[in-house]
């Protein structure tokens, strides 16, 4: 039976080579391209399996002998040089497609010119070689080994000029530009060591700089400083605009923070200024700007103690010029004359009562001086005649002098004062009672606790508040670095409830000191000064009055004296012996 099959195997290729184009095994219709046609469902083709030893021992192989590596379990091929692996026998292979790209997709490291490539792709070239070209020649990378081992020099244009190297140092990781070339990114001609764009309009040997239309900046650092300049403003958004900017401050608290604030607690303000102990700060908040210190402010103008500082004036005339005034207002009120309604044609009369009082400088405290100086040329003013200095006494006289302290015991502790009750002074001398809208301390409390509510923040007391139902503003200290504040009462739920609108609390406790009311009376003590000025005056008078008559009385008294001294000398004719 095997002798059959050999001799039916030998015609087979007899044939082949001798008679036929095309042969076909397993297929009565070869395909046209080839020469042999195996087909098969069952079973494949096997060709010669050997060891590597085997296979590279083979004598002068054939270009194209092809035979299965049992060592690698991959084929491999004779290309008339050397024998080249066709495929490793793996699930992968070490190249594979993607559309029309090609990547390699091995564990390891990538050799070019090495079988042992140290990283993921290694190009191995001798001395002065060029490991990667641009197909124009412009521009040209290569590989050093030796004293430089691991550099890449990076030339634009001939060889002979080198302007840009990158190193790659093998004790450290890291990356150097030497300093005898420029760097471009975006530009082709780059005057700057890193210039990313056209530096318009001509920055020139600086460290760094960039470009954009007609705009540019550049930073330079000098042996003493550190130059930053631009042709457009310059803007710092840290947090993209909501984070802070420092200078020698390690974790600015606040926009824009100088120095160190040491252990006081400033934050969230505009700009703050510190040395390590003390700390200045300023917020502009949509009402007011907020200066606020740890020490005493200092103003020293022209810094030679001889400056001015203006109020509402660009020219002050003084150390300190307050120009202008503002009107506390009240109800809206008549105006009077000192007894009777008087209108000029003008429409202007004279404040008698609950008028609004227009100031220039309003102090919560005593004002303290050697010397206080009012207007009072008689060419400002319009004469009506003179007081009534009688009547003036009588006024004086009822006017009660009262013993008091005040409610603000924080304030003013247990300072006694004696001095005039606004109400009291009011009901006898009104003109110099004005009434204006401020706090009074009803509340002067800590509340026990403050809850975020959807109409606002609800404070609760653990006693009666004393907040009256028409109250619109409430005086509170949150924290003691911003002050007291005014805050908008939105309801009064309960005596020992109040709900405020606040942007934002973080507080669990707050001091409110009281309510704002629109009858706050203040008293003008000038005009009691004058008053008394004229009821001395008449005082005066009567003392005049009465020095008379005494010494008319006097001058009586002496004759009545005289006549009795003369008749207790010599009596009279017909009494002597009675």
């Amino acid at each position: 039976m095997n002798k059959k099959i050999f001799l039916l195997a030998a015609i087979i290729l007899l044939l082949v080579t001798i008679s036929y184009e095309q042969v076909g095994i397993g297929t009565a219709t070869p395909h046209p391209s080839s020469k042999l046609d195996i087909t098969s469902t069952k079973s494949g083709l096997l060709i010669p399996r050997m060891t590597t030893a085997q296979r590279i021992i083979i004598p002068s192989p054939a270009t194209g002998l092809q035979v299965f590596d049992t060592d690698t379990k991959s084929f491999w091929f004779w290309d008339g040089i050397g024998w080249m692996q066709i495929s490793t026998g793996s699930t992968t292979s070490f190249w594979a497609l993607n559309g029309s790209d090609i990547f390699n997709n091995n564990g390891g490291n990538v050799g070019i010119g090495t079988t042992t490539p140290a990283n993921k792709f290694t190009v191995q070239t001798q001395t002065n070689q060029f490991g990667l070209t641009h197909t124009d020649g412009a521009v040209t990378i290569a590989s050093y080994i030796g004293v430089f081992q691991g550099v890449l020099g990076g030339w634009l244009g001939t060889r002979s000029n080198h302007p840009l190297y990158f190193f790659t140092n093998n004790s450290a990781q890291q990356m150097t530009l030497l300093p005898n070339g420029n760097v471009g990114i975006g530009t082709i001609n780059p005057t700057n060591k890193l210039q990313i764009n056209g530096a318009t309009p001509g920055f020139t040997d600086f460290d760094f700089a960039i470009g954009r239309n007609t705009q540019s900046m550049a930073i330079y650092q000098g042996p003493n400083f550190t130059n930053l300049v631009s042709t457009a403003n310059i803007s710092v958004n840290p947090k993209n605009g909501t984070g802070c900017f420092g200078i020698n401050a390690g974790n600015p608290a606040n926009k824009l923070q100088i120095g160190s604030l040491g252990a006081n607690i400033f934050n969230g303000n505009d700009l703050a200024i510190g040395n390590g102990t003390a700390a200045m700060v300023i917020y502009q908040s949509d009402a007011s700007t907020l200066l606020a210190s740890t020490t005493d402010i200092i103003l020293r103008p022209r810094n030679n103690g001889q400056g001015r500082v203006g109020i509402n004036t660009t020219t002050p005339r003084a150390p300190l010029d307050v120009t202008d005034n503002v009107t506390i207002p009240t109800a809206s009120r008549p105006y009077y004359s000192y007894h009777t309604y008087i209108s000029y044609q003008d429409g202007i009369g004279w404040c008698y009562n609950n008028c609004s009082a227009i100031v220039s400088i309003y102090a919560s405290n005593a004002v303290l001086a050697n010397e206080f100086d009012a207007y009072s040329d008689a060419r400002i003013k319009i004469v009506t005649g003179v007081s009534n200095s009688a009547k003036d006494l009588e006024i004086i006289d009822a006017i009660k002098i009262t013993d008091y302290i005040m409610k603000d015991r924080v304030k003013y502790s247990n300072k006694p004062f004696k001095k005039v009750i606004a109400q009291e002074v009011e009901k006898v001398y009104p003109q110099v009672v004005s009434k204006h809208t401020d706090f009074v301390p009803n509340v002067y409390q800590v509340s026990s606790k403050i809850e975020k509510t959807n109409d606002g923040y609800l404070l609760t007391f653990a006693g009666k508040h004393n907040i009256s139902k028409g109250a619109k503003k409430l005086r509170i200290l949150m924290s003691e670095t911003e002050g007291m504040q005014s805050y908008d009462i939105v309801s009064v739920p309960s005596d020992n409830k109040v709900i405020i609108n606040a942007p934002s609390v973080t507080s669990v406790k707050a001091f409110v000191y009281g309510e704002e009311v629109d009858d706050f009376r203040t008293v003008d003590y000038e005009g009691l000064t004058t008053l008394n000025i004229s009821a001395t005056q008449e005082l005066s008078r009567l003392i005049k009055m009465l020095q008379k008559q005494i010494e008319e009385q006097n001058k009586q008294i002496y004759l009545l004296t005289e006549i009795v001294y003369l008749m207790q000398s010599a009596p009279l004719p017909g009494i002597a012996g009675r």
